[in-house]
């Protein structure tokens, strides 16, 4: 008679899903006619970034995503955002806002979803 012996890997694995997610830095964008880019997660996490220091999800739907390291000028600039859900809407506002601590070089984004309801999605954003 054989005996098979299998190793437990439930043990093991345990202590990996308990462990706290790691935050990857954001790859770089090649964009050169650009001021800045970025691509937000729907859970407001940076993914892709050219001279945007960070992005973070303040309500369902909200956004903040802060400009820089390089000064950016928003209220002189052109600020473009796409993605969102199907048949929904994303807009952005380059003027400072209480939302997003009423600084310059933070741009609003709200997102909707085709009843105009706020939506967490993922979009992109590009300053020229």
């Amino acid at each position: 008679m054989r005996r098979l012996i299998l190793p437990c890997v439930g043990a093991l694995a345990v202590p990996l899903a308990l462990a706290a997610p790691a935050h990857a830095i954001p790859d770089p964008v090649f964009a050169p006619y650009t001021q800045a880019a970025a691509k937000v997660a729907a859970d407001g996490t940076l993914l892709k970034q050219k001279n945007v220091l960070a992005s973070s999800k303040f309500q369902t739907g909200g956004y903040c995503v802060k400009v820089g390291p390089d000064a950016v000028d928003l209220s002189g600039s052109i600020v473009q955002v796409s993605g969102g859900p199907a048949g929904g809407s994303v807009h952005a506002y380059e003027t400072p806002t209480a939302a997003c601590g009423n600084t310059t070089d933070t741009i609003l984004v709200y997102v909707r979803n085709l009843n105009g309801a706020a939506i967490d999605s993922l979009f992109t954003v590009t300053v020229h």
